[in-house]
């Protein structure tokens, strides 16, 4: 009996093999089960004190960031988040943190100016963590379409290519899309 190989293509890694030969087979991924769900409404306070809501961006792709100063990864994910902001902000992406510090406001503007955060941080409770169905870790990112919608989540560090080619897919910009359903929902 022949070894039969196996291509399974996972937007976030790439191509994976198995086996041996040359048979391929694309494996496509579900959608999410949170994909198309409303995403919860909040109203919350920047780091200045203005109150700030979800529905503030509708019309937008939000990529929605649950953090805090002292989470080792979400120091690595956010320069990638102020650049999405730079790059994909006049298509139409608005980037929004909250912050789940419990010692105030004075450590995140620390943190926005040591990063150059120039899109909006708002300072999040268990409650808003809560109404996002639970945030288990930092950092938790959701992406939210035009309408209001979850399109993805990722719980801890995923890569910035993931995030980017679900902002591009969101934003009609980019490279082809696929038939498959990204492999973007991420436990």
């Amino acid at each position: 009996m022949g070894a039969v190989g196996m291509f399974l293509y996972e937007r976030s890694r790439g191509p994976v093999t198995g086996g041996e030969g040359n048979s391929a087979v694309l494996v496509p991924q579900p959608a999410p089960a949170i994909r198309g769900v409303q995403a919860p409404e909040f109203e919350l306070p920047d780091v200045d004190g203005a109150m700030v809501k979800l529905s503030d961006f509708k019309g937008k792709v939000v990529l929605v960031n649950f953090w805090a100063t002292w989470c080792a990864p979400c120091e690595i994910e956010t320069p990638w988040f102020v650049e999405f902001d730079k790059k994909y902000g006049e298509d139409g992406l608005q980037v929004v943190g909250i912050s789940l510090d419990e010692e105030g406001v004075e450590p995140v503007k620390k943190f926005m100016e040591k990063y150059s955060i120039e899109y909006k941080i708002v300072m999040g409770d268990e409650n808003t963590a809560e109404s996002f169905g639970g945030v288990l870790g930092l950092p938790t990112s959701f992406i939210v379409d035009q309408d209001g919608k979850f399109y993805s989540m990722h719980r801890g560090l995923v890569s910035k290519d993931l995030y980017e080619e679900e902002i591009e897919e969101l934003l009609g910009i980019g490279g082809e899309e696929s038939e498959a359903a990204p492999a973007s929902w991420t436990p």
